[in-house]
């Protein structure tokens, strides 16, 4: 089915758009809606050569509607992300079905081979940020694109971080920058848009000096990340506006210790939600947080009792769009488990495809959720 649609938009078929005034002789003339209902059904590499066929096809496939089409009724993947010998690779694989089975992850694409070994990545929106010391880089994995961000002039640099506001519909990076003398920092930022010179900017809103420490997540333009600050020694959550350009703080509530067990950040439906091992190791549970109130400081609890099989050796990954806590093994045999807090059952899928490059305690794996095939430029 994947290989007659490619032969036959590719090779055999001449398609104009319905609006032009423009007809060639012996071609198909397919309304915009109709095309764009036929080509939201083909796979992102695909569409990703169909971009090269002719300046109509681009312009078409780069299309907002489309875009915004394609993104909607796109399939859910998971993103696979690890470097082995100086080589940064991406696999990915169809997120599973709701039953025990075997999943073969395909190689997405090789980043930066041999140029850019980092274990700092971040996905969103379709896009890979690469981060690694003072460089940055931002991928496609679908049609293979990549950009290097131009290097940040202050006195220290810090952590990077991606986000997209959902507002102005615009990628940034916000990099922490410091000075010398424990002042207010004022950190920088970088709006991603096509055709436009990348220039770093001072935003205009300090904060005082911190240190992030490990998880990040952005959810609908907003980027959270724990922070430690050294003047009060206290521990906060940060919050990043990415359309404002603002910070805030929210506060952590007392069982959220994370001198116990660390914090890992997910996106819980659209809000804020925080993952923290409780227990003992022969009595292991879940803690669930998630931030029900920005203002109000206000979050909700509740504690998971894991079947044996989900936790022991495992790590915990995040949450999927449908509500499953997503757990994964650390090495080979290479598992993945969705544990359904509901009804409290769980599948386990056994992905296989890039056995041979994972080295035990020397391979460190990320794994990205509801990951959708995009065609965007960066």
């Amino acid at each position: 089915m994947k290989n007659n649609l490619e032969q036959q938009f590719s090779e055999g078929l001449v398609i104009t758009p319905s609006s032009s005034s423009v007809r060639e002789e012996n071609s198909v003339s397919i309304p915009d809606d109709l095309l764009f209902d036929i080509l939201s059904r083909v796979p992102g590499k695909s569409l990703a050569r169909f971009r090269c066929v002719s300046k109509f096809w681009k312009s078409l496939l780069n299309r907002p509607d489309f875009t915004e089409l394609y993104l909607t009724v796109g399939r859910r993947r998971i993103l696979f992300f690890f470097t082995v010998n100086g080589e940064s690779f991406v696999f990915s694989s169809p997120q599973p079905p709701n039953h025990n089975s075997t999943l073969v992850a395909t190689n997405a694409m090789r980043l930066m081979a041999k140029y850019f070994p980092t274990r700092q990545c971040t996905e969103l929106c379709g896009l890979v940020f690469l981060r690694r010391k003072k460089a940055r880089v931002i991928c496609n994995p679908v049609t293979g694109e990549s950009i290097s961000l131009p290097r940040v002039k202050a006195t220290g640099v810090g952590k990077s971080y991606f986000g997209f506001d959902p507002i102005s519909k615009q990628f940034k990076v916000l990099c922490m920058t410091w000075s010398r003398y424990g002042t207010p920092n004022t950190h920088r930022i970088l709006t991603l848009e096509n055709g436009k010179k990348r220039i770093w900017r001072t935003i205009p809103d300090p904060v005082l000096p911190h240190y992030s420490i490990d998880d990040e997540i952005c959810i609908n333009g907003v980027l959270y990340y724990v922070a430690y600050f050294p003047s009060d020694r206290s521990k906060c959550m940060v919050c990043f506006d990415f359309g404002l350009e603002k910070f805030s703080f929210i506060k952590l509530k007392p069982y959220m210790n994370y001198s116990t067990r660390q914090l890992t950040l997910f996106n819980y439906k659209g809000k804020l939600g925080v993952h923290q091992y409780i227990g003992s190791l022969h009595n292991e549970r879940s803690g669930l947080y998630v931030l029900e109130d920005v203002g109000e400081h206000k979050w909700s609890k509740r504690i998971c009792i894991l079947p044996d099989i989900v936790y022991r050796d495992n790590r915990f990954v995040g949450m999927t769009a449908t509500g499953e806590i997503v757990f994964s093994s650390w090495y080979k045999p290479f598992y993945i488990f969705f544990y359904n807090i509901e009804n409290k059952t769980y599948t386990r899928i056994h992905i296989q495809g890039f056995e041979e490059l994972l080295k035990p305690f020397q391979t460190f794996v990320q794994i990205f959720l509801d990951f959708v095939e995009d065609l965007k430029l960066v």
